[in-house]
């Protein structure tokens, strides 16, 4: 509705449900753009990397930040995710994507994607599974991470991926009948 419509009177948005936590594991340029987008739709972000070059206000403005000591990702142990939150491994280089991974899966996250190619599914398999993960566990990590519909540019994955953020929120918040019913009025 135009406010112009209606002289005096105020609008107000109501969420339809409790904002979810997404953690950008890796302060990459995909998850800077990531990040601005899934706030933008209403997500609560935490990104955590070790590199302030890479993690500051400037690139990450108005997000929760986690920087790691040690140059490493040692210190994501430190930390629990809720089983409710969302994990999207970001990681510059990809070095980290295993301890990622297998943090994500050992929190019981409702949602783990990882970003890369299916070429380095089998050498990340293996580390995470030397990592503890189950088989179970890694199978439920979503790799590539995003929806296909060949994103190729920083902006494109961002897109890819926060859109895969909000079907996962959807499919989470609505019955299959409510789904069902929904798409149906769409066309």
């Amino acid at each position: 509705m135009h406010n112009e419509q209606f002289d005096g009177l105020i609008w107000q948005a109501t969420p339809l449900f409790e904002a979810k936590r997404v953690w950008l594991l890796g302060a990459s340029d995909v998850a800077c753009e990531v990040a601005q987008l899934a706030t933008h739709l209403g997500f609560l972000v935490t990104v955590a990397d070790y590199d302030p070059a890479f993690l500051n206000e400037e690139r990450f403005p108005g997000v929760q930040r986690i920087l790691f000591e040690g140059g490493n990702f040692d210190d994501l142990q430190k930390y629990a995710a809720d089983p409710a939150d969302y994990v999207c491994v970001l990681t510059r280089g990809h070095m980290y994507d295993p301890q990622s991974c297998a943090w994500g899966v050992a929190c019981n996250t409702h949602y783990v994607g990882m970003m890369g190619c299916k070429g380095k599914n089998e050498t990340v398999h293996d580390l995470v599974i030397g990592l503890g993960a189950t088989e179970e566990g890694w199978a439920r990590i979503k790799r590539p991470i995003g929806l296909k519909f060949g994103a190729k540019t920083t902006d494109e994955l961002a897109v890819s991926i926060t859109a895969k953020l909000i079907d996962v929120r959807y499919k989470e918040n609505y019955s299959e009948a409510a789904r069902v019913q929904h798409e149906n009025h769409l066309d």
